[in-house]
């Protein structure tokens, strides 16, 4: 059997339990053991004749020859080549998230620059996600959820796809311990990756409909009662930017076959389509649900430019100029007795101050909930 170096560097990605889970759910029956516990034979379903042989291992020496012939065995009886088996074997333990764009060149390639952006945003998409599915809320800022940026670090980027321009994203998963029929009686206790995955399409689905209601005369409250279900600012920009660049733009996931989906979870892999019409209502919910936001965990630094505080109350209100997004804003901060003293010494040394706490805006301003870790700035010049 002559074997390419492209399918020798492709079949050794492919392990025996994503073999398994790729022919118990393509038809084919396990008979049993073959010779002292080496393999596996399973015999299709449909047709007694046809049977395969699977390595016990990736480790025996002549696994990729094994393979191949169990693969040429598969492309024959699913009338389909051997390099489109191969490629799916090798996809059997990720969830397969694809982003397909509308429009393309006749040769059906983009622009670098609109290349450069899409991989950028579909990133920016499924880190959306992700931070979605550690804690629902209307906007995530860069890099404060490290469990999702691990998870990010994790997908791979695939090959894309003859006929349009496809992304396609690897994203692993946590093999199943249970069989699928016992699995569909255990609560929904799927690995962090799946969730996320679940996430993004549950994201997708509920900014689509939150603009049709909208394109029916609703409003941001279409959205914002959806931000439990993984809708986002940051998912709606990544979403309108990707539209943009492609004029529209399709989004949809395939299961690992090694994780195979609960019974009401079989159809959220399919597609999520949107138009070009789309963008500019997805980039305003972006705006609005930025703008709304109460950022947690939050650190500010400036300085004290006002102090307020009533004879008969204790605690004082106190001003704070800091920079938040890029912009010099005024801070409305309230502090107990003795941090105020500190912050009132700072003030009369004209020296700044470093604080963390829950910021949200109160019309054209911004007030700090929650204030702690109160550090004041000596100027050492």
């Amino acid at each position: 059997m002559n074997i390419e170096a492209t399918e020798i560097a492709l079949a050794e990605a492919v392990t025996p339990r994503g073999v398994h889970a790729y022919l118990a759910a393509n038809g084919w029956m396990k008979l049993g053991p073959y010779h002292g516990n080496t393999g596996d034979v399973y015999r299709l379903r449909e047709d007694e004749r046809e049977a395969v042989l699977v390595p016990a291992s990736a480790k025996f020496a002549d696994y990729v020859t094994r393979l191949m012939q169990l693969v040429e065995t598969l492309g024959r009886v699913e009338n389909r080549r051997q390099s489109t088996v191969l490629t799916d074997l090798s996809l059997a333990e990720v969830d397969l998230i694809r982003v397909r764009l509308h429009r393309t060149f006749d040769d059906s390639s983009i622009p670098l620059s609109a290349g450069v952006s899409l991989l950028d945003d579909s990133r920016k998409l499924l880190l959306a996600a992700a931070c979605s599915a550690s804690r629902p809320q209307r906007l995530f800022r860069a890099g404060r959820d490290q469990k999702a940026a691990a998870y990010v670090e994790h997908v791979r980027l695939g090959q894309t796809e003859p006929g349009s321009f496809v992304v396609n994203l690897l994203a692993p998963v946590t093999p199943s311990l249970t069989k699928p029929e016992s699995a569909q009686q255990l609560p929904l206790l799927d690995p962090f990756e799946r969730r996320v995955a679940r996430m993004l399409v549950s994201g997708l689905r509920a900014s689509r409909e939150a603009t049709e209601l909208f394109n029916r005369g609703g409003d941001i409250r279409a959205f914002e009662e959806r931000v439990g279900k993984g809708i986002s600012a940051n998912l709606c920009q990544a979403s309108a930017n990707l539209i943009n660049i492609g004029g529209g733009l399709d989004v949809s996931v395939s299961w690992a076959l090694t994780r195979q989906p609960h019974e009401e979870q079989t159809d959220e892999g399919a597609v999520v389509a949107f138009a070009p019409s789309d963008a500019p209502v997805l980039e305003e919910a972006a705006r609005i649900l930025s703008d709304g936001q109460e950022r947690y965990d939050e650190r500010i630094e400036g300085y004290v430019s006002n102090l307020t505080r009533d004879q008969s109350e204790p605690e004082g209100t106190v001003t704070i100029k800091a920079v938040i997004d890029g912009a010099l804003s005024s801070v409305k901060v309230d502090f107990h007795p003795a941090e105020y003293s500190r912050i009132t010494s700072a003030h009369d040394r004209r020296l700044g101050v470093s604080l963390e706490g829950d910021l949200h805006r109160e019309g054209q301003r911004w007030r700090l909930a929650n204030p702690r870790d109160l550090t004041v700035i000596e100027d050492e010049d």
